[in-house]
């Protein structure tokens, strides 16, 4: 369900990114998708087996009137949980290629509106190259009205295979209904950028992290270092349109910056509660930094940025988070499928629940997307170099 009075921003570049959101390996270690599966000694019912999974595996209890039901979307639908469902092979195959630099997608960033979806960003891709634009509302999808449906309906409708293709209806500023054909296709996306930058005379790094995959937190570590040699007196870490990825990486990109703390705390049904700290031996544990989030920053983002601010490492700027706080793992079943269901919630360092609430930023600012200035830097900027003048 959408979140009323604040955004949840869809990556779509990235097909079902909440969905990844945090995932634990069946174990329930740290570390992401499982791509070993477990071996079955016979082909068993599907429906048998997601039914096993969530009795013995899901994040809280479930009752008879929830077990009994007799298919897999009727189980699903009953859970009213968005993150837990059904992965056929060929999704299960897609979901374990997500930590590669490379997406298959139409290439855009959009944050929900009462009208729609409104494009907030067009990567170099197939909906940018059919004309698709920063700005622009998408009212229907499919023919359907983008108004009326819900975040998970959105993702499901816009994502696909590439090649496959996908029917936009848009409202331009100036009021025009333009209709777009987007062929899905392969996007190339960076998982981090950095750049130096100049405020008020003092030198401030900036680090763009797009999502927590595998050796994230190496390469934020990485480029910290090369911006600090090159004069950076603090870091700008822009965890904005993050939708989250493995839990090893949050931890890990958090003990870059902090020696000392929790990072968060993780407990289920079926599993007991486990606090994760940072590692020790901070590269960086006195450079000031400053945090951007919107509302697309969610899962490990939401780890990460709550972890700095409840410890007083990091100042919070731009717009309230998604707030999802619920942890993913993935059951591998029979034939080549797999269930990724929800095996537990977490807690931020000073013990609240994100999930439907999200981080309210100390500093709260708007961004423009019409507009060719990002005011969300600007301001962070600004934040920092107050840091560095105190």
């Amino acid at each position: 369900m959408r979140r009323a009075g604040g955004f949840a921003l869809i990556l779509l570049l990235l097909g079902a990114a909440f969905g990844l959101g945090l995932l634990l390996t069946r174990s329930g270690g740290l570390a992401g998708n499982s791509t070993h599966p477990v071996a079955r000694p016979t082909p068993a019912d599907p429906v048998d087996e997601v039914r096993e999974e969530l009795a013995e595996n899901y994040y809280r209890e479930l009752g008879p009137k929830v077990l009994s039901r007799e298919t897999i979307p009727e189980l699903l639908e009953a859970l009213g949980d968005p993150n837990t469902e059904y992965l056929s092979a060929a999704e299960y195959t897609s979901l374990k290629n997500r930590t590669a630099r490379s997406y298959s997608g139409v290439g855009l960033t959009v944050e929900p509106s009462r009208a729609g979806l409104v494009v907030t960003s067009a990567l170099r891709g197939p909906a940018r190259q059919a004309g698709v634009r920063p700005g622009d509302i998408i009212v229907r999808i499919e023919g359907r009205p983008a108004g009326r449906l819900t975040f998970d309906q959105s993702v499901n409708l816009i994502k696909g295979e590439k090649g496959t293709v996908v029917h936009l209806r848009v409202r331009r500023e100036n009021g025009r209904r333009l209709n777009f054909t987007v062929v899905r296709s392969d996007v190339a996306v960076p998982s981090l950028s950095s750049k130096l930058v100049r405020f008020a005379g003092a030198k401030i790094g900036y680090v763009r992290l797009q999502s927590f995959p595998d050796s994230s937190a190496q390469r934020v570590n990485d480029a910290t270092e090369t911006l600090i040699a090159r004069g950076a007196k603090g870091i700008i870490l822009d965890l904005r349109d993050n939708p989250g990825g493995l839990l090893t990486e949050a931890v890990r990109t958090t003990s870059v910056f902090l020696d000392k703390g929790v990072v968060c705390s993780v407990s289920g049904l079926h599993q007991e509660e486990t606090v994760y700290e940072v590692n020790g031996g901070a590269e960086f544990p006195r450079l000031p930094v400053t945090v951007l989030v919107n509302g697309g920053s969610a899962s490990a983002a939401e780890i990460v940025a709550a972890a700095l601010s409840d410890n007083g490492r990091a100042v919070i700027v731009g717009q309230r988070t998604y707030g999802k706080a619920s942890v993913q793992s993935i059951r591998p079943l029979s034939a080549g499928r797999a269930l990724k269901l929800t095996t537990a919630t977490y807690l931020t360092p000073s013990g609240a629940d994100l999930a439907g609430h999200g981080i309210r930023p100390s500093v709260k600012v708007d961004n423009d997307p019409l507009t060719e200035r990002d005011e969300m830097i600007r301001a962070a900027e600004r934040v920092l170099a107050e840091q560095l003048a105190a």
